[in-house]
């Protein structure tokens, strides 16, 4: 089996979703993490925590790449996650693929989507901030530091802006480059995933990259993540999905004690339902509830 590591680094307080995130990744025990932060994160046998600074970091950084680098807060390490192959090689040897990602995510069976077959036959998996693989070689290591004619980003011009240039997603990133260029080589994910529209868009779970999954609801059961939705003709589905990314969202109730069997609707974790769960999240799950409530606090 191909040996996978996901490089996280993290500053500052750790975000609502993070338990949900750290017991879904302990969950996927054949994926290792590094989390490289200043928060107080426990150690698990697949979950890994360095301890260091933001400045500390950006050292680091500028050691291995043999330059000055901006870094003035946290949010523009995302600039720096194609770089991650070189930044961190030790940590790195012996693994065939690495990666980068959020943690205000949710994972289902990352094996089951990320298959053998997969790995074999791609260098790169997914091209979003969320989650994306690397194959562990000394070609997509430097693959961001390629310079092309036209709208494609730069490396050295990315590291010394202070201002997050989406440098390791499609947009005219590394991501980009393996779409125009190795595009044989380049796995996408999107309809595999479920990447939730920001609350400011929409207010229910509508995925982005699909026009049916437009009011989903989550299951987490057997260290597995199930989708919920009814489709354009009503049938409901419950389909098992690589993970769920729940991107600015903030203000969540959380009212569950066990993490493994648990359900999430819009900005609520909670445990299972005793009955009635399935008309219950279609319920929940609905534009109206939703708008309905946020309408209640706005008026009190």
């Amino acid at each position: 089996m191909s040996s996978v590591r996901i490089i996280i680094p993290y500053f500052g307080s750790l975000h609502e979703v993070f338990p949900f995130w750290y017991e879904s990744a302990r969950n996927n025990a054949d994926i290792d993490f590094l989390f490289i932060t200043d928060c107080e994160v426990r150690e698990c046998t697949n979950i890994h925590v360095v301890r260091i600074s933001l400045e500390g970091l950006k050292d680091r950084i500028e050691a291995a790449l043999g330059m000055e680098v901006c870094l003035p807060k946290a949010y523009k390490l995302c600039d720096f996650r194609p770089a991650f192959g070189l930044i961190f090689s030790e940590e790195l040897k012996g693994y065939d693929f690495w990666g980068f990602g959020d943690i205000d995510v949710v994972y289902g069976r990352l094996r089951d989507f990320i298959t053998e077959e997969v790995l074999s036959s791609h260098d790169m998996v997914s091209c979003w901030g969320h989650l994306t693989l690397y194959r562990n070689c000394e070609y997509m290591n430097k693959l961001f530091q390629e310079k092309h004619e036209g709208e494609y980003l730069y490396y050295k011009d990315v590291f010394t802006n202070p201002d997050n240039q989406i440098f390791d997603e499609l947009w005219r990133g590394t991501g980009a480059i393996m779409r125009d260029f190795h595009a044989d080589r380049m796995y996408r994910c999107e309809k595999l995933i479920d990447d939730v529209v920001v609350p400011q868009i929409f207010k229910h779970f509508k995925s982005l990259f699909s026009r049916e999954r437009k009011c989903m609801t989550f299951i987490y059961k057997d260290r597995n993540l199930f989708r919920v939705y009814f489709d354009s003709r009503f049938r409901r589905h419950v389909e098992p999905t690589m993970y769920a990314h729940f991107q600015k969202r903030n203000g969540w109730t959380i009212d569950v004690d066990d993490l493994s069997d648990y359900i999430i609707y819009p900005n609520v974790f909670r445990k299972p339902f005793r009955f009635m769960q399935g008309l219950k999240l279609a319920w929940l799950g609905s534009p109206r509830i939703i708008d309905y409530v946020t309408q209640k606090t706005r008026k009190t």
